[in-house]
């Protein structure tokens, strides 16, 4: 049996779509619709059923949005993903960790690319995310930040 000998100072402060504290939060939960499931901590839109979620695509606006995708420690580790027709968390108030696509700075405005679905705090051909502000900074692109819904 193998026995740990290394350790390290430090441990990874997040991945994206978990929560990062205990403060009230709202979590509401939607079904996944799109066959390639929905990753933790992107955007989720409105899907065309009741109460269906998918994630972000080309010409989604603010109106679509819904939240968050929330880390589920149920489903396994390496999936990474609810699959199709699971019911997934959604973070609609709280903190929650994120991939920041570009370098962001406390306080910055929240915003993802439609296509993409990623985060960032640039304005241009983006969807604000109302009431969100990235609470940590980064320094450079793809690295993990918290953002908080208001």
């Amino acid at each position: 049996m193998a026995i740990q000998t290394t350790y390290s100072s430090t441990i990874r402060a997040g991945l994206p779509g978990m929560i990062v504290d205990m403060i009230p939060k709202t979590l509401i939960s939607r079904t996944v619709q799109a066959a390639a499931g929905l990753a933790f901590g992107v955007p989720v839109i409105q899907g065309t059923a009741d109460k269906a979620g998918r994630a972000s695509t080309t010409g989604d606006t603010a109106a679509k949005f819904v939240g968050i995708s929330v880390r589920d420690r149920s489903i396994k580790a390496e999936a990474n993903q609810y699959s199709q027709y699971e019911s997934a968390r959604v973070m609609t108030k709280g903190a929650i960790w994120v991939t920041a696509s570009v370098q962001v700075a406390a306080g910055d405005p929240v915003y993802f690319v439609p296509a993409t679905g990623v985060w960032t705090n640039v304005a241009t051909d983006n969807v604000l995310v109302a009431n969100a502000r990235f609470d940590t900074s980064t320094t450079g692109a793809n690295q993990i930040a918290q953002v908080r819904l208001g």
